[in-house]
């Protein structure tokens, strides 16, 4: 463990300097390091897709999920609570993502295929496989089928969700393939971060992701057959898929805390009150894990209210990230709640209910509590009540999973709101708070209407380079992407 944790804040500490470069972009050419041993290029890869979902894409996701909104004693992301994303807010982690992770996964692979180091090649196409949904996800639209190229082709084209999605299907089930019938022994305990070169709990993460993306398109075309066959044979994760080695120093804590806690102060995010009385309402005792209670006990402000200053900041809840959060890829949590829906979805419902429960006790858990029993049993403020109305049987499920996403997965609990629509968005005017169990309307939005982001658009630093980046689109971060119908 102290080698991997050495290694990690080695390449964490380089990451600083060199995501910030501005050369960084998808034409890097992942050939340019095929002399490395694999077991150096996987940390920095994992490290790349931990620096960028866990440390600015997390940051978003607080706000757009409504778990965090913009402090009034300080303005560093009030264009987020805006919906005010310019196209060059986001540069640096496209960048950092294309020319550092992926490129490193791109030369894993190639390397990997040459000398058949089939566990490496299989792991490298897994993080590839869930970064480029991730990023298509939040883009719509990405370089992928002609991207990692260098001067073969410096202009690669964008490719749809729908489409990248099929593919990056077909490349897990053919990296499986590949594995199982040959399987490599090639050490990865000090090289793989996630899980210590553990191919079964590789496995598992492979089935996790593909239920992951296969739910997504829940209201675009069900993937049943699918779905049925990954519940029955019930092989996904056991543990947490998550970046855990962080301890209490500078550059070598988690990246969410590196950047707005300690180097920004810790001033900008507050509470919103869309989670924060929630869980007040149905006396969650996840409240004081979630949040940190002010000077005054729990008070939070409205999304986007940060003009009013009726609250002192020291009085705000505060969200309660440390140093040594982990960064999460996939929790126990999100696995059972995706389960869950997929039971009431496609298969009548039954099993719903104990994979509910078991999301509960897991969210508690990740906190360090117990209790949560008593939150759900007969006649709790989370009791199952399956109606057998589909879509009220899943908004229970869906509200139980925000409230675990919060802090752990801002940026999947958007998407997720995105695709169902849980919590409600609040009917109410805007500058009116939402009622308790819906998301508000921001109330410095700038956006036409009740609408609300779904999505980036293209960065600028992908737009000044290559000819084949599509225009955004008029409606800017109103326009949804490709699974988002409801």
């Amino acid at each position: 463990m102290k080698k991997i944790t050495k290694i990690l804040f080695t390449i964490l500490l380089a990451s600083t300097f060199v995501g910030c470069q501005e050369f960084l972009d998808v034409n890097t050419n992942p050939d340019k390091v095929s002399a490395v041993d694999v077991s150096l290029l996987l940390p920095g890869a994992q490290t790349s897709m931990m620096a960028t979902f866990g440390g600015s894409y997390h940051n978003l996701g607080g706000f757009w999920a409504q778990y965090y909104t913009q402090s009034p004693d300080a303005g560093q992301y009030e264009n987020i609570d805006e919906y005010r994303i310019e196209t060059d807010f986001f540069d640096r982690e496209w960048s950092e993502i294309y020319a550092g992770g992926l490129a490193n996964l791109r030369t894993i692979k190639n390397i990997s295929n040459e000398k058949g180091y089939t566990n490496y090649a299989l792991v490298a196409t897994l993080c590839e496989a869930y970064t480029f949904h991730m990023l298509a996800d939040l883009y719509n639209a990405v370089p992928y089928s002609e991207a990692i190229n260098g001067v073969v082709n410096t202009t690669p084209k964008f490719d749809n969700g729908a489409d990248i999605y099929p593919a990056l299907i077909t490349e897990i089930d053919a990296a499986i393939a590949a594995y199982e019938a040959n399987p490599s022994d090639k050490d990865m305990s000090n090289a793989d971060f996630i899980f210590g070169g553990s191919m079964a709990d590789w496995i598992g993460f492979a089935n996790t992701l593909k239920l992951k993306m296969y739910m997504r398109q829940s209201y675009v075309g069900a993937k049943s057959a699918e779905i049925q066959a990954l519940l029955t044979e019930d092989n996904f994760i056991t543990s947490d898929a998550a970046i855990t080695q962080f301890v209490g120093e500078q550059n070598k804590r988690n990246p969410y805390y590196e950047i707005q806690v300690d180097r920004l102060g810790g001033v900008n995010q507050m509470a919103s009150n869309t989670l924060l009385k929630y869980l007040v309402d149905k006396g969650d005792a996840r409240v004081d894990a979630i949040y940190d209670a002010g000077a005054t006990g729990h008070k939070a402000k409205e999304q986007g209210d940060f003009a009013s200053r009726d609250i002192s900041n020291k009085d705000l809840s505060t969200p309660n990230i440390t140093a040594t959060t982990p960064v999460f890829f996939f929790s126990m949590a999100e696995l059972h709640f995706l389960k869950a829906e997929a039971l009431v979805r496609y298969s009548g419902g039954a099993g719903a209910q104990a994979e509910y429960e078991a999301g509960i006790d897991a969210s508690f858990g990740m906190h360090g509590m117990g209790g949560a029993s008593a939150m759900y049993a007969s006649g709790g403020e989370y009791e199952y009540k399956a109606t057998g109305d589909v879509e009220t049987d899943i908004k229970q499920i869906m509200m139980q999973k925000w409230i675990a996403l919060a802090n752990f997965q801002n940026l999947e609990a958007f998407f997720e709101i995105n695709r169902t629509q849980v919590p409600a968005l609040s009917a109410n005017a805007k500058g009116t708070a939402g009622n308790i169990g819906e998301r508000t309307l921001s109330y410095a939005s700038i956006l036409t209407g009740t609408n609300t982001p779904r999505r980036l658009l293209v960065p600028d630093v992908e737009t000044v380079r290559n000819t084949n980046a599509p225009e955004n689109p008029a409606n800017g971060l109103s326009t949804k992407v490709w699974w988002d119908t409801k």
